[in-house]
């Protein structure tokens, strides 16, 4: 099959000494924002993380404005190839430990940071190669449940929001169910907010169609079926007609809120830093609930107001085969 070229943007600290952790950032279907997927990479460089933010739609010139329409055009299949190909890359820097790549992901992409934990799918997209140490889905969907749950055993972190329609709470906690019977130690927390609350959205906003009624079921023979109608995903068309077929009109809103995107990074940097130094078992661990210090970037980026610093921001490309 043909390569393909994902661009990235790659987020280093100041100095960058020693074999440091590393997160891949995961696009939602809006694309890699500044103020959230770079802005994320930023806020974790100047952590001490390495940062490896995939434009997954830069990569295959998708460029529809409409995230529904981006949906069909963009499937799971290609960004779980494109995470896993940001692992490997990451894995092979001189200045990370492979040991300790973790992943996170907003919205889809939070659906797919969840997805890679799977070891059905880890060893399909990435046979015998690295693993990620851990996964934090921000309000990812909840669309598809494996009919094998065995994962790789790394900690996974679902952030999820009470008020939001994109998601179904009650299908988000049989997926947290079946990660923690495959073996991942899983911790799903529900705030008090909408979708996208890390966003710029200061005002509500809504999103003419959710994805909350969308169910799919992937097999041992990584078959997906829709699991309303028994119909299975034959290709991009059907994949299409099904996604259509569960669309909600309802839609969904959109709104910041900052003290939920307060505590949500806390626990993130509680995840990054206790399953690098304490083992997958302690990742949760209320005491450990606080931000490390920042480390120095000579860049001056600033996670507070959304600023990105061309020093510390490197542009690589890394092939995949989806």
């Amino acid at each position: 099959m043909p390569r393909v070229h994902v661009p990235a943007s790659l987020h280093l600290p100041a100095p960058v000494t020693g074999n440091r952790s590393a997160v891949v950032v995961m696009q939602g279907l809006g694309g890699p924002k500044d103020h959230r997927e770079r802005a994320y990479g930023a806020f974790l460089a100047e952590r001490g993380y390495i940062a490896l933010v995939p434009d997954s739609f830069a990569g295959r010139s998708i460029r529809w404005r409409f995230d529904d329409i981006r949906a069909l055009f963009l499937t799971e299949s290609m960004m779980l190839a494109d995470a896993f190909a940001a692992l490997r890359y990451l894995a092979g820097r001189p200045d990370v430990d492979p040991r300790r790549v973790f992943i996170i992901g907003f919205s889809y992409g939070g659906m797919i940071s969840v997805l890679t934990a799977y070891r059905q799918l880890a060893d399909l997209f990435l046979p015998g190669g690295p693993r990620f140490a851990g996964h934090v889905s921000y309000y990812g969907c909840s669309i598809p449940r494996l009919e094998d749950p065995r994962t790789t055993g790394s900690p996974v972190l679902m952030l999820l929001a009470r008020r939001d329609r994109n998601v179904c709470p009650e299908r988000s906690e049989q997926i947290a169910a079946d990660l923690q019977i495959g073996g991942s130690p899983t911790h799903l927390e529900t705030f008090d907010a909408y979708h996208q609350w890390d966003g710029d959205d200061v005002k509500a906003r809504h999103v003419l169609f959710n994805l909350r009624r969308c169910r799919m079921h992937l097999d041992r023979r990584n078959e997906v079926f829709d699991e309303c109608t028994g119909l299975r995903m034959r290709g991009m068309v059907s994949r299409a007609v099904l996604i259509a077929m569960s669309v909600d009109p309802k839609g969904y809103t959109i709104q910041q809120d900052l003290e939920t995107q307060r505590v949500s990074d806390r626990l993130l940097l509680s995840l990054l830093r206790n399953a690098t130094h304490a083992g997958n078992e302690s990742a949760f661990l209320p005491e450990r609930l606080h931000s490390p210090a920042p480390a120095t970037v000579s860049s001056g980026t600033s996670r507070i107001h959304h600023r990105r610093g061309s020093d510390e921001v490197r542009h690589e490309e890394y092939h995949d085969n989806p």
